[in-house]
Parts: structure tokens; C-alpha cells; sequence
């Protein structure tokens, strides 16, 4: 009897992990390096009236990408001469290629969701997507980076 709970105990020790691991996840979506809420911390456009630092005229870009393939955020662009403020909400999905190159699909028409993003780190490490495109003869660079 002793010799037959000790080998049950030990196919037990061994047989569980492979049973748990086996069983796989939940019904949680799956998690992947890239979703996060990102700001942007670099915001440039160029066109025939020179460059503006959008950040700096009052612009700001904040997405958030779930897990599960969908946004959220807001995006404001600062009246610039004859322009007026522009706002757009971020709602949407986002996929990624290659695990790097990231697209959006919105219901808002900006300039995101025209713009094939790079994921990658900064120097410090820091998730980014980096965009960089030609509109119209405008051209728009931008750096999302992720929040803590």
C-alpha cells in the first residue's frame, strides 16, 4: 500500500504541471507586446508654410491598444492659420504585421489611420510606434510612446 501511494504521489508531482500546462489558457484574449495606451512625445508636420511642432502648438495624440485588437483615444490637432481645431476619437481595431508594423482601422478620417506605424524601443527601452508619411505635400512624423 505504501509503495502504491508513493508511486500515485509521484505521478501526481510529475503528471499535474503537464496536465495544467496542456489544458493551455482561458477565454481571454491573447496578450502581445504591443497593446498599451501610447501618447504622442514627438509630433512634426512639414508642408509649404514650414514645420510646426504640433506638440508644442497644443496637439496631442493618445491611443490605447487592447489585446484584443481594438482602440481607443482621442486625437487633437491646434488650429494652425486658416485650419481650425480638428478632433477625432481613436475608436477602432488595430493589427499588427510581422509583429512590427502596426495599422489602424477607424471610422474617424485622419491621418492614422493612413499611416503604417513602427513598433519598437527607445534607447531606454520603451515601446514605440514611430510613423513618418507625405499627405497632400504635407508631411507628418510622429512617435507614440507607451505608458508606464
Amino acid at each position: 500500500m505504501r509503495h502504491s501511494l508513493r508511486n500515485t504521489r509521484a505521478l501526481l508531482l510529475i503528471g499535474l504541471p503537464v496536465i495544467v500546462l496542456a489544458c493551455g489558457g482561458s477565454d481571454e484574449p491573447s496578450t502581445t507586446p504591443i497593446a498599451g495606451t501610447y501618447a504622442a512625445t514627438f509630433f512634426q508636420t512639414t508642408g509649404s508654410s514650414g514645420q510646426r511642432n504640433e506638440i508644442a502648438a497644443g496637439s496631442t495624440l493618445t491611443i490605447s491598444l487592447a489585446a484584443n485588437g481594438t482602440t481607443t483615444g482621442h486625437l487633437h490637432v491646434a488650429a494652425s492659420g486658416s485650419n481650425p481645431v480638428f478632433d477625432a476619437d481613436m475608436a477602432g481595431t488595430w493589427t499588427a504585421t510581422d509583429n512590427h508594423i502596426v495599422t489602424f482601422t477607424q471610422a474617424a478620417d485622419t491621418f492614422v489611420r493612413n499611416m503604417e506605424f513602427t513598433w519598437g524601443s527607445d534607447i531606454q527601452g520603451v515601446s514605440i510606434l514611430t510613423g513618418d508619411n507625405v499627405f497632400s505635400g504635407n508631411r507628418i512624423q510622429i512617435t507614440l510612446t507607451r505608458a508606464p
